[in-house]
């Protein structure tokens, strides 16, 4: 009978505070990384204030892999939209605070 109740035991599922109370990182958000500007570098389109425009919402903000990757795809959208459809590959990095978009033309 006492086996029975440690197996009883051991088979039932643990509330979720106490499966993460073993990993501290699992009840940590992730907060991203403070941005405090956005640049474009390489082939530049001429009108800029398309991306201020884009920009200026991001700035002085904590921002994750998933909302960098956001604004690249909005950045590609533009690239797209001014008819450098495949033309243009861009990429970005964060260095310290900045965030830079690099457009390079492909062949």
């Amino acid at each position: 009978m006492r086996y029975l109740a440690l197996i009883l035991l051991l088979l039932m599922p643990l509330p979720l505070s106490a499966q993460n109370a073993a990993d501290p990182q699992a009840s940590v958000p992730d907060t991203g990384t403070l941005i405090r500007s956005i640049t474009m570098e390489g082939f530049e389109l001429e009108d800029k204030n398309q991306f201020v425009k884009l920009f200026k919402h991001y700035r002085n903000k904590y921002l994750t892999k998933d909302d960098m990757d956001g604004i690249l795809q909005k950045v590609q959208d533009i690239y797209e939209k001014e008819g450098y459809q495949q033309l243009v590959s861009i990429s970005y990095q964060v260095i310290k605070h900045r965030l830079v978009f690099t457009a390079l033309m492909t062949s």
